[in-house]
């Protein structure tokens, strides 16, 4: 509806060095406004830390984009995905399933430190399953590797 307009509209304003630099992208689909962030801007590979030095502005900007009077009532969602190349064997994490998940969740807790409300948000870790490009490329891998928070349409909540 109109209020995700305003957000789109909003977003790409407030976002707009992160999109000129690929560190984000703002698309639209079923789901409502996704705003992806990309995988190797934000995690190393294989790991689920956030690389704070380097994206703490993006961050801080993402917390004060989702506590905007305008979303108050919406729902929001973090969804964590990664390329198809299995864990190391030394990896914290079982599988990408549980990759992906903490990733998600790592961006919450980083939110949710700057004020975001949690009660609003729900959590998705979707490994390989969702990939945007192919994983035959090391371009491929990397688009893959991602978060996606999205403001949910109604009809998904």
């Amino acid at each position: 509806g109109k209020s995700l307009g305003n957000a789109k509209k909003k977003a790409v304003s407030l976002f707009a060095p992160d999109v000129k630099s690929n560190r984000i992208t703002i698309t639209s689909d079923e789901r409502g406004l996704v705003i992806t962030l990309a995988g190797d801007n934000f995690f190393d590979e294989g790991s689920a830390d956030l690389n704070i030095d380097e994206t703490r502005d993006t961050l801080l900007r993402l917390s004060d984009f989702f506590k905007d009077p305008e979303l108050k009532g919406r729902r929001f969602r973090i969804e964590g995905h990664t390329d198809n190349t299995p864990v190391a064997d030394t990896s914290k994490f079982p599988s990408n399933w549980e990759l992906s998940t903490a990733r998600a969740t790592n961006v919450l807790h980083y939110l949710a430190d700057f004020g975001v409300n949690e009660e609003q948000f729900s959590v998705a870790g979707y490994a390989d399953t969702r990939p945007m490009f192919s994983n035959d490329t090391p371009e491929g891998r990397a688009y893959n590797r991602r978060v996606d928070l999205i403001i949910l349409d109604e009809g998904h909540f």
